[in-house]
């Protein structure tokens, strides 16, 4: 029989399943290490403090003072790439808005441009303000892709 060594686990961090800690194993069903908890179960993926915040390209348009400047002054990266197709639709259509308004000055659609600050008086709204809920609102709303999808309707 092959003995345990942790470095062959490949998820010895995050296993909560096997035990990692011989001096205290209890075997058997008495074992913490072999019943799930509760938050095991959540869904909204929280954020880990050493890991860079996947949506900076989103973080930087929803505080722009000047959302459209914005939108026209860059380019997009890889975040939004990390963002649900319909927040992507969303982001692009409002930037072609903005470049067709700007090279065509009889061009005046702009229902995405609307929409996408709606999106953003909501985020604030929720956020009430406070930059370090505002990053955790954006990422239960990208998370969530049906109330995004509903909110995205308006």
């Amino acid at each position: 029989m092959m003995e345990y060594q942790p470095i062959n686990h490949p998820y010895n961090s995050s296993c909560g399943y096997c035990h990692h800690d011989e001096e205290h194993y209890i075997f058997g069903e008495d074992s913490m290490s072999c019943s799930p908890t509760f938050e095991t179960f959540n869904i909204i993926p929280s954020h880990n403090e050493q890991e860079p915040y996947r949506y900076n390209y989103l973080l930087n348009l929803m505080t722009a003072p000047d959302m459209n400047a914005y939108l026209s002054a860059t380019s997009f990266n890889d975040d939004i790439y990390a963002l649900p197709i319909h927040l992507q639709r969303l982001i692009s259509e409002a930037r072609e808005e903005i470049l067709l308004s700007n090279s065509n000055k009889n061009y005046k659609e702009k229902s995405a441009q609307l929409r996408l600050e709606k999106v953003r008086q909501l985020v604030w709204l929720r956020s009430d303000g406070d930059f370090s809920i505002l990053m955790n609102t954006l990422t239960e709303l990208v998370s969530d892709e049906d109330e995004l999808e509903d909110l995205l309707r308006i």
